[in-house]
């Protein structure tokens, strides 16, 4: 398997929470690319200073909403913003595409935050991300020849992106913070992944739940809880299992399950 080629994404459209989501928000009304990119350009949705930025961040959209091909549709977590649920969990729900379409994002995210979450007290530096990225260069000459300066610039927008997502406190604190998925956000991603592969086994192994800090017992703990909301049935006696979702579709719990 051929090794992913690092790029500085994260500089070019930048950690952008609001922005993705202003995106999201307008493209849920047609599910057109053009018609958002002439929209944003047009009526500079993003509030942004050049035309360059707005570029930059219809690009960072592109990459991680439009060829994100293993996660939901854009149209559906589009809508999903729009959605009556907590404004945390549409949070969550962002999080596997800032994280997962980005091969070094999600390189950085599992060797620097989820292996330390382990520990008690767990924290992370930008000096010890720098530090990471230098060591990944052994391996991935590409980061080597980035400037002192881009590689301190990628450690500030990784820390900033775990920041915006609650992973880590305020700064000027390192101390990194666990992930607890809520149940809409989980529910968002149970039910798409049952309607993509109609196996309640390859929903449970998805690769997607690390990512999200869900292990066996918090997917039970909130498979429970989305049996109390009435968004399906289930039941579990050692490996026998009954699931049954109570609607044809997320969209379709999207617009009547949350009610």
């Amino acid at each position: 398997m051929e090794a992913a080629t690092y790029r500085p994404h994260l500089q070019r459209g930048g950690t952008g929470l609001t922005e993705m989501r202003c995106l999201l928000e307008a493209f849920a009304d047609h599910g057109d690319y053009n018609r958002l990119r002439h929209q944003a350009l047009r009526e500079n949705l993003l509030g942004k200073a050049t035309e360059h930025m707005i570029n930059d961040a219809l690009k960072a959209f592109r990459r991680r909403f439009l060829q994100a091909e293993s996660l939901p549709p854009a149209l559906v977590v589009a809508r999903a913003m729009h959605a009556p649920m907590p404004e945390a969990a549409k949070t969550q729900i962002l999080l596997p595409y800032f994280v997962h379409t980005d091969p070094l994002v999600v390189e950085c995210y599992r060797a620097l935050v989820l292996a330390r979450l382990k520990a008690p007290e767990a924290a992370l530096t930008r000096d010890e991300v720098i530090e990471y990225l230098l060591e990944l260069g052994q391996r991935h000459p590409e980061l080597l020849r980035w400037s002192a300066y881009l590689r301190l610039r990628w450690a500030r927008g990784f820390l900033a992106l775990l920041r915006q997502f609650s992973l880590m406190e305020r700064h000027p604190r390192t101390s990194l913070r666990r992930l607890y998925l809520l149940p809409e956000s989980f529910a968002f991603f149970w039910l798409s992944l049952c309607q993509k592969d109609g196996s309640f086994w390859e929903a449970e192994r998805d690769k997607i739940w690390p990512l999200l800090q869900a292990d066996d017992r918090q997917k039970e703990e909130l498979l429970f809880q989305g049996q109390l909301r009435g968004w399906w049935h289930y039941q579990r006696a050692g490996e026998i299992v009954s699931f049954t979702p109570r609607y044809a579709s997320v969209e379709e719990w999207l617009g009547n399950g949350l009610a």
